[in-house]
């Protein structure tokens, strides 16, 4: 009789336990999606911008483009002073709410702070059952947002006989191409061939093309000029460059040693 009893005392405690993360899921899933979607939208923003100034450099030289990287660099720095900002000026305004209004808003619905919360945890209850898998059904699985930036799959892809050599160090890439401006005659930048040429000695980026280092210098935001008049050895070549002065400040490197049979 007594187990009887139990068992029947058991079954809307586990309804309530296993309806219980389904209800919150649901409440909880508009806000979560509106963050992820806000982050998206962040994110697409800084892209934008970060393309639009590398553009901006690519069409500038010499002191102008010095001029516009101080310009976004007091940008970033403006930028995030505001944040900062509104983030203290939200946290200073909610403490002093919280202190002068506190009291006052506590005298007048502490008496029913009871029963609100006897009563909540009751519909809590009621909404937690109502939302319980039925027997022989599985607790549904929290649902899966899709991102910009999709999970690798399960598994691996076919091969398609293509291998591109993974990036170099930060640190390896900027001694490169400084090292390649210095075979210059003019010093102040390096042409992408040239650099790819001096890395495949040193065993560095040996199935990277013009177009893989162009596209590993824009994830660093450092623009390609794409022509560019340098001597090398006593002959001129016009190609597309990197510019020294838009690398990023960085401590000197040592330059790779050259492999032997490297091609």
């Amino acid at each position: 009789m007594a187990s009887r009893t139990v068992a029947g005392i058991m079954v809307p405690v586990r309804a309530v336990l296993d309806g219980s993360p389904v209800l919150a899921r649901r409440l909880v899933a508009p806000a979560v999606e509106r963050r992820a979607t806000a982050a998206e939208e962040g994110a697409k923003a800084d892209k934008a911008k970060a393309d639009a100034r590398v553009a901006q450099l690519a069409k500038l030289t010499g002191a102008a483009r010095e001029a516009a990287q101080k310009a976004h660099a007091d940008e970033d720095r403006t930028v995030h002073k505001e944040r900062w900002s509104k983030r203290a000026d939200a946290v200073g305004a909610a403490v002093v709410v919280a202190l002068i209004g506190g009291p006052v808003t506590w005298s007048v619905v502490g008496p029913w702070v009871p029963a609100a919360v006897w009563s909540g945890l009751g519909l809590w209850g009621i909404a937690a059952m109502m939302h319980a898998p039925r027997a022989g059904e599985e607790v549904p699985a929290p649902e899966q947002r899709e991102t910009t930036a999709p999970a690798a799959p399960a598994t691996a892809p076919e091969d398609d006989g293509e291998w591109i050599q993974d990036s170099p160090d930060e640190a390896v890439l900027w001694a490169l191409i400084r090292h390649t401006a210095g075979l210059t005659k003019q010093g102040t930048a390096a042409h992408l061939q040239a650099i790819l040429e001096e890395a495949r000695k040193r065993g560095e980026m040996t199935d990277w093309t013009v177009s893989d280092l162009a596209e590993e210098l824009a994830s660093y935001r450092v623009p390609v000029v794409e022509q560019k008049k340098l001597t090398i050895g006593g002959r001129q070549y016009n190609r597309a460059a990197v510019l020294l002065a838009a690398l990023p400040e960085a401590d000197p490197a040592p330059v790779p040693a050259i492999v032997q049979g490297a091609a």
